[in-house]
């Protein structure tokens, strides 16, 4: 799909870049969308809560993006997602931040493929 809402990010980051604050942008996408289907529990880190929580990154450069008519409106910030995190288990993780380095991983010995 390559229309006006690709996804989450994708929709922060152009309000983001319609001049929102990134606090804002954040507010809204969390705690002010769960009180709005009225889920409290969802969209905040109180005690108690459901922990559903993901790491962004905000980049610079020039992004383009389009709306549903597919216009383009370039803006110079972007929003992406580097891990997030589910019940305490990393569920998502673009650069591999929650894996164990590659020098201290306990590799097993593979069997050989049976025939």
């Amino acid at each position: 799909m390559n229309a006006g809402m690709k996804d989450m990010l994708n929709v922060m980051s152009k309000v983001l870049n319609l001049g929102a604050s990134l606090p804002d942008v954040i507010r809204m996408s969390t705690w002010s969308a769960a009180k709005s289907i009225r889920r409290e529990q969802l969209g905040n880190l109180d005690p108690g809560a459901d922990a559903d929580v993901t790491v962004l990154r905000l980049e610079k450069g020039t992004f383009g993006f389009l709306d549903s008519a597919g216009s383009r409106r370039d803006g110079n910030q972007r929003l992406t997602a580097e891990i997030t995190i589910r019940a305490g288990k990393a569920v998502w993780d673009l650069n591999g931040r929650a894996g164990q380095d590659w020098k201290s991983f306990p590799y097993r010995k593979r069997e050989p493929p049976r025939t």
